[in-house]
């Protein structure tokens, strides 16, 4: 080889991204963080906190299952290789090490047989601890980059925090990964979940006093909407994400903001906002929560407007609901989560983060699911469409009353379950008779093990 082929080839592996690492980015100069709430991730060891993922409930066919439905999201959301740092919850912790493949382990496997990553990874509970302080789950942090350093902070009936330090180009990056007390219109949890922000709010108020420009994220599921002291003013005097975390509409000028932190749903239109979906109304359980030095001219910066609910309708999207298309155990395993993954990207070079859109409108209740616009593209119901892929699908068609208790439709020779969880709905569905015809919508759903129609609203019933 020549002299100048052989110079040829050091340059072309020098300056081959993956030289540098960076070999899974779009580009050479950003990277993109994701926040995952996947419901649930167990492994087959029948050793479960929850009875839903023992034996005759959950085994090899739904781990593969699920592992499938993860895959897919991410690397819809990052391409072939994934994106770049993953904030996931719901792992189930390792209950019989060395025995079994954990949970965290089926991922890592199932992520590199598919070309994602690599990733170095950090646990969210550490394993040299007594099982009894374990949680049934804990979050788990992805990165291809190198982690140079992480700790858990202890929270009361929750998943510890998991801080995780990213050397990202030569600068440090630290995110927290939570996962907070459930319960979000509970005013008892929420005395629970202001315990965990005060946790994080002091462990971030050391981390400023120490190095007041250090570039830092807030991700995860708080359990909280984005307006908590808002939607719940009547039954919490003070909540954790609002009143003791300090989230805020405001976008960070760049300079000192009290230490504030900006909650990233205000870059869509309240219209938009939207990560869960409950009984009818939007939640924004899912959070990404960024400091004013992310918006500096130091180190690592947020790249303007890059903000994203990643779903996609037919594959972790309902169709016509628009809501998530969450996990059941049930038929071999089907669907994907029921939180919506949540992305935005960040750039290492280049002048100060640029103001962008910014919505600080906070609404006063929670946005309903548009149950009209399903209805409005509802399709006709024949049993060839009893099918997990349809699940969450809104169909119209006719029946005659065949019971009450429970209360059924037989829609030609099949007898469906048919339930609302609207009060009035339910009233006018009881105030039917036995034999009588009724012609309505509804979406597919299951309960204990069968299909049935849940009927949203009293105007799907004709």
């Amino acid at each position: 080889m020549s002299v100048l082929a052989r110079i040829c080839c050091i340059l072309t592996f020098v300056f081959n991204p993956t030289f540098f690492g960076f070999a899974n980015r779009e580009d050479s100069q950003s990277f993109k963080v994701v926040v995952y709430n996947v419901e649930n991730l167990f492994d087959v060891d029948d050793v479960s906190l929850y009875d839903d993922y023992r034996m005759g409930m959950y085994g090899i066919n739904e781990l593969e299952n699920k592992l499938d439905a993860i895959v897919s999201v991410l690397k819809k959301i990052g391409g072939k290789s994934g994106p770049d740092i993953i904030l996931l919850q719901e792992i189930e912790v390792d209950r019989t090490p060395k025995k079994n493949r954990s949970a965290t382990e089926e991922l890592l496997r199932e992520l590199k047989l598919h070309g994602l990553g690599p990733y170095e990874y950090r646990l969210g509970y550490d394993p040299k601890n007594s099982p009894d302080s374990w949680p049934s789950v804990h979050c788990l942090t992805l990165s291809k980059f190198p982690i140079t350093e992480s700790r858990l902070h202890q929270l009361e009936r929750a998943r510890p925090i998991l801080e995780t330090t990213h050397l990202i180009d030569g600068h440090s990056f630290t995110l927290f990964n939570n996962h907070w007390k459930s319960g979000a219109s509970s005013p008892q949890m929420e005395i629970l979940r202001i315990q965990n922000a005060e946790v994080l709010r002091k462990r971030i108020d050391e981390m400023r006093k120490q190095h007041p420009t250090i570039d830092f994220l807030v991700g995860g599921d708080l359990n909280s909407h984005y307006n908590q002291s808002t939607v719940y003013r009547n039954v919490m005097d003070r909540t954790g994400i609002n009143d003791v975390l300090h989230s805020t509409g405001t976008e960070p000028p760049g300079k000192n903001n009290d230490g504030k932190l900006y909650n990233l749903w205000h870059e869509l239109r309240p219209d938009e906002r939207g990560s869960d979906a409950w009984r009818g109304k939007w939640g924004t359980l899912m959070h990404i929560l960024l400091p004013n030095t992310l918006y500096d001219t130091k180190g690592v910066h947020y790249v303007t407007d890059s903000f994203q609910v990643e779903s996609w309708s037919g594959h972790n999207k309902i169709e016509g609901l628009e809501i998530p298309f969450r996990w059941s155990n049930e038929l071999n395993g089907f669907g994907t989560s029921d939180h919506f993954p949540l992305s935005a990207r960040f750039i290492t070079n280049g002048g100060r983060t640029a103001k962008g859109k910014n919505y600080t409108k906070v609404e006063t209740n929670q946005r309903s699911i548009d149950y009209e616009g399903a209805k409005k593209n509802a399709s006709a119901w024949n049993q060839s469409k009893l099918h997990p892929k349809n699940f969450g699908k809104t169909f119209y068609f006719t029946g005659i009353v065949s019971k009450k208790k429970p209360f059924c439709l037989k829609i030609n020779e099949l007898e469906m379950g048919i339930y609302s969880f609207d009060s009035q709905t339910k009233e006018s569905l009881f105030s039917r008779s036995v034999g009588e015809k009724i012609s309505c919508c509804g979406y597919l759903s299951r309960y204990r093990g069968n299909w049935q129609f849940i009927i949203a609203e009293d105007d799907w019933i004709d």
